[in-house]
């Protein structure tokens, strides 16, 4: 049975989840749509530990943490601080200012904050590693970062980027943008697009499901073409004569990648090349669900149920952050 979300505007939202014990039941709720069951023994039957917010299993003695296997899991800060945050991260499509929910939340350190933002944007990324992209798939790659002394492919100090949306025709018989992937990447070789592609036809599932993908429509970079045709895909060359023109010839994509910088320079103010993944995701998570407007909080929250969180250290002393 699939979930039913709520709609939530910010009054309602307001409303309902004004304290941490309200926000405690919505995440007991979640965890446990039908009822608590002990994750040792199944039974069905707990005491619940308010002040420790713990089950205690009737039948195994087990005791079960509210937020074990979540974002929130052995967190100090109050429940309902990370809802607020959740709620702005999802309805916002500009983004938010950490260094404004850390004033207005109230939490003393900017880095308790920036922590609990990356944990939510690993729950964003998790969510959508579940998806593929299908039918026909525009593609371009772009670079985010520091101006170096180069244009193009060849510049330097900068992160090169990998983005993807699929197509889709409306009743109008209107090309209009569906799901979008943004890449982080190394380098813009065929082998590299490769992999890409494999992760927008397959999403997280076992590579023996299904490929999705039919046709890639790029400018013709030649290492598209070889990747395409290792991947048996279809491939659609615009060929860009004069650069100012890509935003008319390969539009969507052009916006996508033009309204994820005016993002991160805008309520991001920049972000470093190590933690760039991060952000994309938050970034086509919710382009990704653009559509289902006020259901986005609740649906975020469902993703931090259930993702696997990132550490303070992990996410300092990592490499890579993808």
């Amino acid at each position: 049975m699939s979930r039913k979300y709520k709609e939530r505007s910010l009054i309602e939202f307001q409303k309902t989840f004004s304290d941490d014990e309200k926000c405690t039941k919505h995440l007991i709720e979640q965890r446990w749509p039908d009822g608590f069951i002990c994750p040792n023994c199944g039974h069905n039957q707990a005491w619940y530990l308010s002040k420790r917010k713990l089950f205690d299993c009737k039948k195994c003695r087990t005791q079960t943490s509210i937020t074990a296997g979540t974002i929130f899991h052995k967190t100090r800060v109050p429940l309902f601080k990370w809802y607020w945050l959740i709620f702005h991260m999802a309805m916002y499509k500009v983004g938010v200012s950490i260094f404004e929910m850390q004033r207005l939340l109230g939490i003393r350190c900017y880095e308790t904050a920036w922590l609990m933002a990356h944990k939510v944007r690993k729950a964003m990324e998790q969510r959508d590693a579940q998806y593929s992209l299908a039918g026909l798939v525009e593609m371009d790659e772009s670079f985010f970062g520091a101006v170096g002394t180069k244009r193009g492919r060849g510049s330097e100090r900068k992160n090169l980027v990998l983005c993807a949306v699929s197509l889709y025709r409306n009743r109008k018989g209107e090309e209009r943008p569906g799901f979008a992937h943004m890449r982080v990447v190394s380098d813009a070789s065929s082998k590299t697009i490769e992999n890409f592609l494999n992760l927008l036809g397959y999403g997280m599932q076992p590579q023996e499901s299904k490929q999705l993908l039919e046709t890639i429509r790029t400018d013709g970079w030649r290492s598209y073409g070889k990747a395409v045709k290792n991947q048996n895909l279809s491939h659609c060359k615009v060929v860009l004569r004069d650069p100012k023109a890509a935003g008319r010839l390969l539009p969507w994509i052009h916006r996508i990648i033009a309204n994820t910088k005016n993002v991160i320079r805008g309520a991001h103010r920049g972000v470093s090349g190590k933690h760039l993944q991060s952000y994309l995701s938050e970034i086509a998570y919710r382009f990704n669900r653009r559509y289902w407007g006020k259901e986005l909080f609740d649906r975020l929250i469902q993703a931090c149920v259930t993702a696997e969180t990132v550490t303070y250290n992990e996410l300092v002393h990592s490499k890579n952050n993808n």
